[in-house]
């Protein structure tokens, strides 16, 4: 092996002497028919007299290759995007990354692109840009960020479901859902529900222990809901959210590499015919997926407020998602009724749609005997939902649907404007058409 590694230094040697000596050769070629050149056609009128010509030409031809040379490494950036201080955005400088899918003429990768050969991501590199998403991604709902579904972030609940909640204690909690599914007072019958039995029988932990098995080992995140736009049409605002979702995917996969792959429900033979017992049991193809939603639906029985709020979610071909924990829980007249379907639509702003939704929300804002049928909700997200774009139509064909954005449409100012004008008199409609006016001029949603 010795003998063989010094044959290929010496072989590499002799390529370097010889491949030297005939370069050397043609520079003194091309030096002499250069100097002939420029003493034929004397010195240009913009040169450095103090300099030969020829210094000159290869000087500028040098500089010249270097500019061209960056040109193709570094793709264009757009017009920056105000992110505020201490954001993902701000802290993972998205303003500096090339449009989305730009590729060099090539078809390499520009240099300021946010992923390395490997695929990681260079900004995560910084401590700053970690800590950034790692505070953003913990505070939210990972029902609302992997399907849509408005329910979770809507309703103001004091125990809120979060991203940093499911990844606390994932073993702690396979382990409490186990123990729970050991005592018979848990195994609730057909329909049954207590949510007297929400401690003891670890109602959040089924909640915690389905959503991570959906998100780590059932493509929950590649199936995810994401908004994208045409690459020709995209705002700067538009095309850095795209980026920053995915930053907010490779977070996602990152905290699913850190679980045990034995967590995973498949690896918990037992556990998996408990819950499928709780199913119906003419039911074919029985699999994960099922068990997962009947998961979700055990922990609404058994109490659980945020499991509460779950509803089926269809966006074929994408994902279906099945739970019904809404059936269970105390939201169960608010997200069976009408209005709740129309208001979590993202249709445009309207004074007929506007009208309907804030007498939702004036019905919501009341007072019940029972503090405990109370329904705090959320103001910023209903202000956003509804005054922020983009709104979506829905196209269908034989063989799929899909949704679009939708151009121009009135502003919440418009909207609002045209509801005063009918002179309401309902007191507490009044009260929140001004409070919803003061929040989504707060958010800056309301032109």
């Amino acid at each position: 092996m010795q003998r063989q590694k010094e044959k290929i230094s010496q072989r590499t040697l002799a390529v370097w002497y010889c491949s030297g000596g005939i370069g050397l050769v043609l520079i003194v070629v091309l030096l002499v028919f250069l100097r002939a050149q420029i003493g034929s056609s004397g010195s240009s009128s913009n040169s450095d007299p103090s300099a030969p010509a020829l210094e000159q030409n290869v000087t500028k031809s040098v500089v010249s290759y270097e500019v061209q040379q960056v040109a193709v490494k570094m793709g264009p950036t757009l017009p920056p995007v105000g992110f505020p201080s201490g954001s993902v955005g701000e802290a993972c400088g998205l303003n500096k990354f090339p449009p989305m899918l730009y590729r060099n003429e090539d078809g390499s990768l520009p240099s300021n692109y946010p992923f390395d050969d490997k695929g990681d991501w260079k900004p995560l590199e910084s401590t700053e840009c970690w800590s950034a998403l790692e505070e953003y991604m913990n505070a939210l709902n990972p029902i609302h960020w992997s399907t849509g579904s408005l329910a979770g972030v809507f309703v103001v609940l004091e125990h809120p479901l979060t991203f940093e909640r499911i990844f606390a204690d994932p073993e702690g909690d396979l382990a409490r859902v186990q123990a729970a599914l050991s005592r018979p007072e848990c195994l609730l019958q057909d329909s049954e529900s207590n949510w007297e039995l929400k401690e003891l029988c670890h109602a959040e932990a089924f909640l915690n222990y389905a959503l991570f098995n959906r998100l780590c080992y059932m493509n929950g995140i590649d199936r995810r809901d994401r908004t994208n736009y045409w690459e020709n049409d995209r705002t700067p605002e538009q095309d850095r959210h795209m980026w920053k979702q995915e930053l907010e995917d490779h977070w996602a996969e990152a905290k699913c590499r850190e679980l045990d792959p034995e967590l995973e429900l498949k690896h918990q033979p037992e556990l998996y015919e408990l819950i499928k017992s709780f199913g119906n049991a003419e039911e074919r193809n029985f699999g994960q997926s099922r068990a997962q939603e009947l998961l979700i639906e055990l922990a609404a029985r058994l109490g659980d407020d945020a499991a509460g709020l779950t509803m089926p979610i269809s966006k074929w071909p994408e994902f279906s998602y099945e739970e019904e924990g809404y059936k269970f829980g105390r939201f169960t007249d608010l997200l069976s009724s009408d209005s709740w379907a129309r208001f979590a639509s993202k249709q445009v702003p309207s004074a007929e749609r506007f009208d309907e939704v804030l007498k939702l929300l004036a019905v919501l804002n009341a007072r019940r005997p029972d503090p405990r049928d109370e329904i705090e909700f959320d103001w910023e997200v209903a202000a956003r939902h509804l005054c922020e774009p983009p709104y979506f139509k829905r196209i269908s064909v034989e063989w799929a649907s899909w949704s679009e954005p939708i151009g121009e449409h009135l502003s919440c100012r418009e909207v609002i404007h045209e509801l005063r004008q009918q002179d309401i008199k309902f007191t507490p409609l009044l009260q929140v058409l001004d409070k919803f006016e003061q929040v989504a001029l707060e958010l800056d949603v309301y032109e």
